[in-house]
């Protein structure tokens, strides 16, 4: 993928009425790919944003209002790959709409014109512990209204807009990260690829009864970027560590390889940030990948992944 130089190193954690859904391309009348691809479902609360355009805008899923920006070029072209980006967590005070934040922090309108790449960014719910209120998807759910939110959308954006259903690709910084675990656990089959900055599974922190982003093995295998920022790569930080991420990205790595997974491992070394290399490097990823095919970077049985960056290896 050609990409813009995005001059950025961000911090992953902050301080501070639509159509039905039809049958994707390829199905049969009963909507079931031959691939295995899932099919699409009705927008659960019967409604869609408008996804046309490049904007932030609410709807109904589950029966809650829902906030969601849509990036699209503004030339769309045919067949467009389409990348879920879920935000970390963010404090509701100082950033009030993270979904607008991700989006120009890392450029995605330059990027989706540049590419032929629509995004959609989905608003998690908010989350309350131990007297503070942030912004934080459901990492501790199982099929919850978070997941059910990641249908009604993937739904509305085939309704909506030329996108083409092989290359939907699941994308998260920190605790999107984590969720982004949670979609490749129980999305497996609508994913072309799954891309993590500073996430990992299985997480067992205070005050939440159940793991975080627990691991299940997957119904079929997701080739899967995994970057982590080495030994200071924890949250929040401060002397405090409540979630190392790279133990989690370890975790992780782990379990997707033992399940057959084509996985790439890359280490920056620069704690819980974003450097510019790793969103280039995910970038690059999502043009490579489609569902239900081999990942290119394993050519003539030997895996190459020297183009992403020097420091990404493919996990063993």
């Amino acid at each position: 993928m050609k990409y813009l130089p995005l001059m950025l190193s961000l911090a992953a954690c902050g301080s501070g009425d639509a159509g039905e859904a039809g049958d994707p391309p390829g199905t049969d009348p009963a909507g079931v790919d031959a691939s295995g691809l899932a099919p699409l479902s009705q927008p659960s609360s019967g409604e869609c944003p408008d996804l046309t355009q490049s904007h932030t805008t609410t709807f109904t899923s589950s029966g809650d209002d829902r906030v969601v920006t849509a990036v699209v070029p503004d030339d769309p072209p045919a067949d467009m790959p389409l990348v879920f980006f879920f935000h970390g967590l963010l404090d509701p005070g100082s950033m009030p709409v993270p979904t607008e934040y991700m989006a120009s922090a890392l450029n995605l309108q330059a990027v989706a014109n540049e590419a032929g790449v629509a995004f959609i960014l989905p608003q998690s719910g908010v989350m309350s512990r131990v007297g503070m209120s942030f912004f934080m998807w459901a990492v501790d759910e199982y099929e919850g209204s978070d997941v059910v939110l990641f249908d009604d959308l993937r739904s509305c954006a085939a309704d909506q807009l030329d996108v083409d259903l092989k290359a939907v690709h699941a994308m998260g910084m920190s605790g999107g990260a984590l969720f982004t675990t949670v979609v490749l656990r129980e999305r497996s089959d609508a994913l072309a690829s799954a891309i993590e900055l500073s996430g990992g599974a299985d997480i067992d922190m205070l005050t939440f009864d159940n793991t975080l982003s627990e691991y299940i093995t997957p119904a079929r295998a997701v080739p899967t970027l995994l970057v982590a920022g080495g030994s200071t790569d924890a949250w929040p930080g401060g002397g405090l560590e409540l979630v190392n991420f790279t133990r989690a990205t370890d975790v992780l790595e782990d379990h997707l390889v033992a399940d057959g997974h084509f996985v790439v491992r890359c280490e920056h070394d620069q704690g819980h940030s974003v450097p510019l290399a790793a969103v280039n490097a995910s970038w690059d990823w999502v043009d490579a990948h489609r569902f239900d095919e081999t990942s290119p970077f394993v050519q003539s049985g030997i895996d190459d992944v020297s183009s992403l960056n020097s420091w990404c290896v493919v996990a063993e």
